[in-house]
């Protein structure tokens, strides 16, 4: 018999009304008899990193792992692409097979920057449909991100929404949840839990200064604040990443 981990999701909300968070990310071992398939949405940032090596070392669930180049005026989108294929390749090395894709949207026409919870809600629906048996998608959300509990709530009714066109035609699976595993976790922790191979390879920055060997982390925008105190990589080469 197989086991894997169950996460909370839609149906078993990790906040109460009030907005307060009531269970943990991760609830109970379960045994099962067919493994399942979690649709991991992957940015090659620190926390879908970390998210992306808990599901890998502590689920049996067959893995999809999804990028979404997002090319906008902030133009990380090459510097991401660099960091992903890396961790991909080391985590695939290391720890077990997994199934790998992307897509991208370009929005480089636009002078605004769309959201990114949106864009990634649409690609999970699409990419969810394409993969089968997959009834459970995950994110790296973190409790201290910017308006979380709305920002999640949206996303899944977003999703739901343009899922619901595909279970139309008897598409997808009956039930599909969304899952957070790293929530509870703080950034700093995050770090220390990676490997230092995986650690140094991910990329956070939203507006990267290219040179002209790569990409450097800005420094001043959100996600590098956020990682303040943590060693955030250089992309200085396409093919070297240094500290």
């Amino acid at each position: 018999m197989l086991q894997r981990i169950e996460f909370v999701g839609p149906d078993t909300p990790i906040f109460s009304a009030a907005g307060k968070l009531c269970r943990p990310a991760v609830c109970r071992l379960m045994a099962v008899g067919d493994p399942v398939t979690t649709l991991v949405m992957f940015s090659g940032g620190m926390d879908s990193t970390a998210m992306l090596l808990q599901l890998l070392t502590q689920t049996v669930d067959e893995l999809r792992v999804h990028h979404v180049h997002m090319v906008n005026l902030e133009g990380r989108a090459e510097a991401e692409r660099v960091a992903v294929e890396r961790i991909v390749e080391v985590c695939r090395r290391r720890y077990r097979p997994f199934r790998y894709s992307e897509s991208a949207l370009d929005f480089s026409g636009l002078e605004a920057i769309p959201i990114d919870w949106m864009a990634i809600a649409y690609v999970a629906c699409q990419v969810a449909i394409d993969t089968p048996r997959c009834d459970r998608i995950a994110v790296g959300a973190l409790a201290t991100d910017t308006d979380i509990v709305n920002r999640c709530a949206r996303q899944r009714r977003l999703f739901e929404a343009m899922y619901e066109c595909y279970r139309a035609r008897k598409l997808g699976e009956p039930r599909i949840e969304w899952v957070y595993p790293v929530f509870e976790t703080p950034k700093a922790a995050l770090a220390a839990l990676l490997p230092p191979e995986l650690l140094d390879l991910t990329w956070s920055c939203r507006t990267p200064v290219r040179t002209t060997t790569g990409f450097l982390a800005c420094g001043t925008c959100k996600a590098c604040r956020a990682r303040a105190g943590v060693d955030a990589p250089h992309l200085s080469d396409p093919g070297e990443v240094t500290g």
